[in-house]
């Protein structure tokens, strides 16, 4: 009698200690309030008011709290989950089933359990393609912040940019505005022409509404900062510590062969590639008979019975062609965008390399240039001091001075963003 209601105990226990390994529910309601406050308070600890960034500063906030990049590590921390447990065997199969002899009122039981033997490797398959889709999430992660810091950078030289040419502008506004009050005068003193005196308010008019039109370009850099940086709308009116040098930039080397394999977007592609090999190797495996093997326990007609038990499945016309057929093609494709990823960094490198020799060039010329009528703008302040040369010929050296000062900016601007992009279109800085 107690061997029975071992019997019986038995299995129930099992169950239990079977079910209390699964992994339980764990609610994560979203509370917008609550997360609203606590981005404003970690906003405008890490950037106070008044406070004002410099580029390490800016790197290391919008590394933190850039939403993208957050979403890319959480997926990274999946594939890593994923990676702990791939390769497990499929777990086995509990049966139990009771029969009724009616004319004898006998009850007869039986319990059976299954396992399928992985005698083709498929979980060390399973866990490689996991291995390398984990890989391929931690490069996708350091593309995501190379391309990021890249865009902060370039976005960082573009705010530069509009300061130097606000400051240059406002300095010019003050000249412009005496000069036109110096013009008028003489205008009505009938000394100048009517032309001299319409040319002195257009230049003043066409400049007030180019320091509007920057003024708007600066306020939309600043909010494409504080959203690209993470922070608070709050912060909206975060600046920038540095300024924009005047001098001419060295050249940035060229990447080489070398240092674009180290590009992390394409060590994410060939982790991918990886991956689909073993999909593939998986499906190729999964043609090939799997093999079960099961044992039973049964009680009949008063008598304990012990069976054992082996299955195999035929694979005589399905062979998993579909799935190989599939997984062959995605790893065809996969290798296709690999291949073409290597390519567009060859030329991106290559491209960024001519663009960097003309745009010194440009510099060059032009800060050769504003050097000259510089030279020529302070003669003529000196021959108009002791009555040698007009206002109108001081003010047209000073707007030409002005206007070659803002090209040659801008040929400084289009050479710091390609030289931004010179320095992360490799991993190594």
């Amino acid at each position: 009698m107690q061997p029975k209601m071992f019997r019986h105990a038995a299995l129930p226990a099992s169950l239990a200690l079977l079910l209390s390994a699964c992994v339980a529910y764990d609610s994560s309601p979203i509370d917008l309030s609550r997360d609203s406050a606590q981005w404003h308070r970690l906003s405008t600890k890490v950037c106070p008011a008044g406070h004002r960034l410099s580029q390490e500063e800016m790197h290391r906030i919008g590394l933190m709290l850039n939403p993208k990049l957050n979403e890319a590590r959480l997926a990274h921390a999946r594939s890593t989950a994923v990676a702990e447990f791939a390769g497990l065997w499929d777990d086995p199969t509990l049966s139990a089933d009771v029969t009724r002899v009616l004319s004898e009122s006998v009850n007869n039981r039986g319990v059976g359990l299954s396992l399928a033997l992985p005698l083709t490797g498929l979980p060390g398959i399973a866990k490689k393609a996991a291995e390398h889709y984990k890989e391929a999430d931690f490069w996708t992660v350091r593309e995501k912040e190379r391309a990021y810091l890249e865009e902060l950078d370039t976005l960082r030289a573009d705010i530069l940019l509009t300061h130097a040419k606000h400051a240059l502008m406002k300095k010019r506004l003050a000249m412009l505005r005496d000069e036109r009050d110096r013009i008028s005068r003489l205008y009505e003193l009938g000394e100048v022409n009517f032309s001299a005196y319409q040319m002195a308010n257009q230049r003043l008019n066409d400049t007030i509404n180019a320091e509007q039109e920057l003024e708007s370009k600066h306020l939309a850099l600043h909010l494409e900062l504080t959203n690209l940086l993470g922070l608070h709308p709050d912060c909206r009116h975060v600046e920038i510590e540095e300024s924009l040098s005047r001098s001419i930039p060295a050249a940035k080397p060229i990447p080489t062969a070398a240092q674009l394999l180290a590009n992390p977007g394409l060590r994410a592609q060939l982790a991918s590639y990886g991956a689909t090999e073993q999909e593939l190797k998986a499906e190729i495996r999964r043609q090939y008979p799997q093999v079960t093997l099961s044992g039973s326990y049964g009680y009949e007609d008063g008598n304990d019975k012990l069976g054992l038990g082996i299955g195999i499945n035929l694979p005589l016309w399905n062979r998993n062609r579909p799935a190989i057929a599939k997984a062959a093609g995605d790893r065809s494709v996969k290798q296709a965008e690999t291949l073409t990823l290597w390519k567009s960094l060859m030329q991106q490198a290559s491209t960024l390399g001519d663009r960097q020799q003309l745009a010194l060039r440009h510099c060059r010329a032009e800060l050769e240039r504003v050097n000259t009528l510089a030279a020529h703008a302070e003669r003529q302040e000196k021959l108009f001091s002791i009555g040698e040369s007009s206002l109108l010929e001081l003010a047209e050296t000073r707007h030409e001075t002005y206007q070659r000062r803002l090209s040659y900016l801008d040929c400084l601007g289009e050479l710091v963003g390609i030289q931004v992009k010179l320095r992360y279109l490799s991993d190594v800085q």
